[in-house]
C-alpha cells in the first residue's frame, strides 16, 4: 500500500469514526444541547446503518494497521470497535421491542431508505370547502375495489407542523398504507396558524367529514365508519376530533353533522397543551411556547378555557373510541410526560387504548418508511385496527391483507 492510499485510508476510517462516535454520544447522551437531538433523530432513521458505518471504521483501520501497525490506526481502530458496540445498545432495544410486540423486521426496507415515491401519490384532490375566504382541499387515496369490496370505512388523516406550517399528503406513505387495506383516505388541508388556529383547525377537519358524508355515494365509502389519524401537530387535531365531537367542544366549520369515530390513531400528539408551555422544548424551528401562543393565542393562566378545550387530557369519558398513541422515548420535541397519564384515564375509564413507546426514537420517528420504529408500529397499529376497525366488519384479528408499500 502506497503512502497515498494509506492516508486515504486512514483518515476515511477517522471520517467515519467522527460522525458515529457524535451520533452514538448523541443517542446515549440525549439531554446534551442539540448533539442530543441529532443524534436521536439519526438513531431513529439510520439504526443498523449507524452500526455499520462504526463496522466499517473498524475494517478501514485494521486494513491499514495490518500495513504498517502505526499507532493513529490502532487507535482508530480500537474506539471504532468501542463506538460499534455502543451502537449496538439502540439497535438491540429496538429489536427486543419487536420481538416484544411479535413484529418481524425488513432489514432490506430498513437499509433500503425508502422515500415517498409515486406509488403513493393520490387518486383525486377535491375541494371540500371554502371557510373564511381560504380553499381547503382533500388528497383523496382509494383501495383497489377487485380486492376490497365498496363500501369502505373511512380514514381521515391530519399532518404535522406545529399548526403553523405543514400541508397535506405530507404523511401520505401512511395514506397508501392505510388504501392497501381497504380504507378509503381523505388526508386534509386545516387552516394554520396565525391568526390563532385553536377554535378552526379541529371545526374544519369536522368539516370535512360532513364533506365525505355528503359524497358518500359518489366516493363508494362508508362515512359512518371513520378512524382519525394524525402525526404530531396533526395527532393533537386527531384526539381533538375524536374526543371534542361527543361533548360538543368542536363542530363542523362549514355546516353538516358527522359521528363521533370508531378508533383514532395518534403520532406523537400533545395531549395537554399546558405541558407545551411549562416544559418548553425546541426542535428545528419548532418551539413548543411559541406554538402555544401562535395555535392558542398565549400561556396557560390567560386562556385557560381554551388549553382546555384543546387538551384531549381533559375530555377523557367512558363513550371515547378506542385509542393507540404511538412515541418515541427520546422525543426532543412534545413532553413524554403527557402520554401516561391520559393512557390511565383511559383506562380508567374504560376506553380500550394502546400506548407504544418506540426506544431510543425522536419526534417523527415514522418519516423514513423502513425505520424499524415505523415497522414495529405499523405491525402493532395492524392488530389495533383488527380488533377495533377491522376494512371490512366481521375480519378477524390477524386477518387483515399484508400487501406491502414499498
Amino acid at each position: 500500500m502506497s503512502i497515498r492510499s494509506y492516508n486515504s485510508v486512514l483518515t476515511l476510517a477517522i471520517i467515519l469514526l467522527s460522525l458515529t462516535l457524535l451520533i452514538v454520544t448523541g443517542v446515549l447522551l440525549p439531554g446534551i444541547p442539540f448533539l442530543g437531538a441529532l443524534g436521536t433523530l439519526i438513531e431513529s432513521f439510520l439504526s443498523l446503518h449507524i452500526v455499520l458505518a462504526a463496522l466499517a471504521a473498524l475494517l478501514l483501520a485494521f486494513t491499514v494497521w495490518r500495513v504498517r501497525r502505526g499507532k493513529v490506526a490502532a487507535t482508530v481502530g480500537a474506539l471504532s470497535a468501542l463506538v460499534a458496540l455502543a451502537a449496538v445498545v439502540p439497535l438491540y432495544s429496538l429489536v427486543t421491542a419487536a420481538h416484544r410486540e411479535g413484529a418481524s423486521i425488513s432489514w432490506w426496507q430498513h437499509l433500503h431508505l425508502t422515500a415517498i415515491g409515486p406509488t403513493a401519490l393520490p387518486d383525486e384532490t377535491a375541494l371540500y370547502a371554502t371557510v373564511g375566504g381560504q380553499k381547503l382541499y382533500t388528497d383523496i387515496y382509494l383501495p383497489d375495489r377487485q380486492v376490497h369490496p365498496s363500501p369502505w370505512p373511512t380514514v381521515f388523516m391530519m399532518h404535522g407542523g406545529g399548526f403553523v406550517r405543514g400541508s397535506r399528503s405530507d404523511g401520505r406513505n401512511w395514506d397508501r398504507w392505510f388504501a392497501q387495506r381497504g380504507y378509503a383516505v381523505f388526508d386534509v388541508d386545516y387552516r394554520l396558524a396565525p391568526p390563532i388556529a385553536w377554535n378552526r383547525a379541529a371545526p374544519d377537519v369536522v368539516c370535512a367529514m360532513a364533506w365525505v358524508q355528503s359524497q358518500a355515494e359518489r366516493l363508494h365509502v362508508n362515512p359512518n365508519r371513520s378512524l382519525i389519524v394524525g402525526q404530531s401537530a396533526g395527532a393533537s387535531l386527531a384526539l381533538q376530533v375524536a374526543y371534542g365531537l361527543g361533548d360538543g367542544t368542536f363542530s363542523s366549520s362549514c355546516g353538516g353533522s358527522v359521528h363521533q369515530p370508531d378508533a383514532v390513531f395518534a403520532l406523537y400528539p400533545a395531549e395537554d397543551f399546558g405541558l407545551l408551555w411549562t416544559d418548553e422544548r425546541r426542535l428545528g424551528p419548532l418551539d413548543t411556547r411559541d406554538v402555544d401562543i401562535t395555535y392558542i393565542g398565549g400561556p396557560p393562566d390567560q386562556f385557560p378555557d381554551r388549553y382546555r378545550a384543546v387538551s384531549p387530557v381533559a375530555h377523557v369519558r367512558a363513550d371515547l373510541p378506542p385509542t393507540f398513541i404511538a412515541y418515541g422515548e427520546q422525543d426532543h420535541l412534545i413532553p413524554t410526560s403527557g402520554h401516561g397519564p391520559l393512557a390511565a384515564k383511559l383506562t380508567e375509564a374504560g376506553v380500550p387504548n394502546v400506548l407504544l413507546a418506540i426506544p431510543y426514537s425522536d419526534h417523527g420517528y415514522d418519516a423514513f418508511w423502513g425505520s424499524i420504529g415505523g415497522q414495529i408500529t405499523r405491525h402493532v397499529l395492524g392488530n389495533f385496527l383488527s380488533q377495533h376497525f377491522p376494512a371490512q366488519t366481521g375480519t378477524s384479528k390477524g386477518s387483515e391483507p399484508t400487501a406491502k408499500l414499498d
